[in-house]
């Protein structure tokens, strides 16, 4: 009888432990969805290229040799990796694309202890051969912009090919991956950088909007354009959470950000948005949601009009940091 009921038990843990660190992600996540397209744009979209299945992950903050215990970082590590695993078998995005912060104490560690980072990295978010992934700086990756250095930046680009400012066409959809730090407004070695391949970007987006420009001829010509995606880690300029919409949100939406430490200066923000003319904005470093929709003035002397660009940030993916760790699917 004794033996009967310990066997019965030890089915009954084995059972639960299986349900608890490995069914359970299923029965959460399956829950989750593409979005769905409304008919109009659909058959507009669908006429000229397929839908761009894409994932957004911000803030995995992986623990580090200086500030991580070793069961907290093998507990977090284990979530984030069945999670991330159990929505790509389940959604099958084309592209992911991690938006920084992917290691909570980059710019601390050796040379050694930062090429462990990275394998670990690749080894715990390893996709199918058919997905692309693509990796935006955070300031634990680098440090803020008064910590960094290039032997910091360096390692990073090289292990992730993370220039400071990089553009991507996918399926005609533009996206220009920002490193935030780099939009400090200085003269430092990194910013001037970033906004010199602004520059260039923004000219090549002008043609390619209107090729019959002046000045246009010998650009690269594409059959449509499409306005660009802006992906970085900071947010653009708010002065809080109090008007974010959407869920996991902050639980004090009150609270003050800190400028070029929470969120882009004003003048980077105004200077990013008029120069690249995003449709859309996707960030993270808060780890809360929000959709916030920025005003942009419109160069008109006649007319005081704004344009209204919409910002999403994504939720961190580490349960160290929030209770209900979060992805965003989008297809464009």
């Amino acid at each position: 009888m004794v033996k009967k009921r310990l066997f019965h038990f030890v089915l009954y843990a084995a059972v639960l432990v299986l349900f608890c660190e490995y069914g359970i992600y299923y029965v959460v996540i399956f829950q989750c969805s593409w979005p769905e397209v409304p008919s109009s744009i659909g058959e507009h979209n669908l006429s000229r290229r397929h839908l761009l299945k894409t994932m957004f992950i911000a803030d995995t903050h992986l623990l580090g040799p200086v500030h991580g215990h070793w069961f907290d970082k093998l507990r977090r590590e284990w979530q984030m990796y069945r999670s991330f695993k159990t929505a790509i078998e389940l959604f099958n995005p084309e592209v992911v694309f991690f938006l920084g912060d992917i290691f909570d104490e980059g710019q601390l560690v050796s040379a050694p202890s930062f090429n462990d980072y990275t394998s670990r990295f690749h080894s715990l978010f390893s996709v199918p051969i058919s997905t692309r992934v693509y990796v935006v700086v955070g300031n634990h990756d680098i440090g803020f912009h008064y910590r960094i250095t290039p032997l910091l930046v360096n390692r990073f680009e090289n292990a992730f090919n993370a220039s400071a400012v990089r553009r991507i066409r996918l399926k005609d959809i533009n996206f220009i991956l920002i490193n935030s730090m780099a939009m400090e407004g200085d003269d430092c070695f990194l910013c001037k950088a970033a906004v010199k391949k602004i520059h260039q970007i923004s000219g090549d987006l002008e043609c390619e909007r209107y090729p019959r420009n002046p000045g246009c001829t010998a650009k690269v010509k594409t059959k449509s354009y499409s306005g660009p995606i802006i992906l970085q880690h900071f947010p653009m300029y708010r002065e809080s959470d109090e008007f974010c919409t959407g869920d996991d949100s902050a639980p004090d939406k009150e609270t003050s950000f800190r400028v070029k430490l929470d969120c882009l200066s004003e003048s980077s923000s105004q200077y990013l948005m008029k120069s690249l003319q995003p449709k859309l904005v996707i960030s993270g470093h808060t780890h809360h949601g929000c959709l916030y929709h920025h005003q942009v003035p419109l160069q008109d002397e006649n007319v005081v009009s704004f344009s209204i660009i919409p910002e999403y940030s994504v939720p961190s993916f580490s349960w160290r940091n929030r209770d209900n760790p979060s992805f965003l699917l989008v297809s464009c």
